[in-house]
């Protein structure tokens, strides 16, 4: 049997489940992500593009397949996010010269300032989301969300 929660309910099946813990993790997730967009959008840049941006700078040179996969962002909408990218000068991208088919993306100077607009405005709102909790409480959550993370990757 499960161990009993203070705050937790349980269901038809007498299970104990956590109220809400979707909407929780959902509602912060939107909170950060408008926190974020709310500092970088007079600047042309929105949250989606910085994973693109972050991988792009370590990688120096990627397909849209790869960031794709590292994003864990579905093809179609990683290709709607690359034009864009693109039309705003944050990327460029060249025909591979060993297969014509693939097309290689880099980061642009305008592209770099912005991941560094960008990654100073996101340790903003870290610090905002953060503000009030203890180093223990931090690394307690970020390993619960890992264990969670892990526990629904095991079923994909």
């Amino acid at each position: 049997m499960s161990k009993k929660r203070p705050d937790a309910k349980r269901s038809a099946n007498d299970q104990v489940r956590a109220p809400g813990l979707g909407f929780a993790v959902s509602t912060l997730s939107r909170r950060i992500v408008w926190s974020l967009a709310k500092k970088t959008a007079v600047h042309g840049v929105m949250p989606a593009q910085y994973p693109v941006l972050r991988c792009l700078n370590e990688l120096k040179v990627s397909t849209q397949i790869e960031l794709s996969r590292l994003c864990g962002i579905e093809q179609p909408s990683m290709a709607v996010t690359l034009n864009r990218m693109e039309k705003s000068g944050l990327i460029a991208r060249q025909t591979d010269d060993h297969d014509a088919r693939r097309k290689l993306v880099t980061l642009t100077p305008h592209g770099e300032a912005m991941l560094k607009l960008m990654t100073e405005h996101a340790h903003t709102v870290y610090e905002q989301a953060i503000e009030g909790l203890s180093d223990a409480e931090i690394q307690s959550f970020l390993s619960i969300c890992a264990r969670m993370t892990q526990n629904l990757e095991s079923g994909r």
